[in-house]
């Protein structure tokens, strides 16, 4: 799964299986650190094959280690400036992510703040909220999706849960890039 310049790196799956992945960006945002983490899965094909295919996210670094002997100096790394504001004061935008449906498993929609999952459209307020409300829909929550609405505006299970970032952040995030 080796691509020129993209080192690989172990991802932490939500089930904790560690699966090997290529680290893409790693970017800087107002609580620390997030990394774009690609790992190989199979996807419907043409003729109901499988195809395999890469799948990008961005992860805290609880869910991303880095792997013995591997530089990470190249990787893009973008960091806040001293001009940039806090992400409450910018007016927030999301976008959706349609997840599709696969044999024994309905498909469904995840919110993002816009900069998490790349989309053509962005979404507004109302929009977000009542994308939230439909059936199997959720908030991503590696990019604060859930906590940039207001407590109303989300259903009490669809509140958003704090992820640890200590494994991979930076002390000073102004200094050097994340130990990666």
């Amino acid at each position: 799964m080796a691509a020129l310049g993209v080192p690989p790196i172990c991802v932490i799956l939500p089930d904790a299986q560690e699966v090997r992945g290529r680290l893409h960006a790693r970017r800087q945002v107002k609580d620390g650190w997030l990394y774009q983490v690609g790992i190989l899965v199979w996807q419907d094909g043409s003729n109901g094959s499988a195809e395999p295919a890469e799948q990008r996210v961005w992860v805290s670094p609880a869910h991303a280690r880095p792997l013995p002997g591997v530089s990470y100096e190249h990787v893009p790394t973008h960091r806040l400036s001293a001009t940039d504001a806090p992400f409450q004061k910018r007016p927030p935008a999301w976008t959706l992510q349609y997840l599709p449906h696969r044999p024994g498993h309905p498909g469904s929609t995840l919110l993002h703040v816009v900069g998490c999952n790349p989309s053509d459209r962005t979404l507004t307020q109302e929009e977000a909220v009542a994308a939230l409300r439909q059936p199997r829909a959720a908030a991503c929550i590696e990019c604060d999706a859930a906590r940039s609405l207001t407590p109303e505006q989300l259903q009490p299970d669809q509140a958003h849960q704090e992820h640890g970032i200590e494994s991979l952040q930076d002390t000073n995030p102004r200094e050097t890039p994340p130990p990666l």
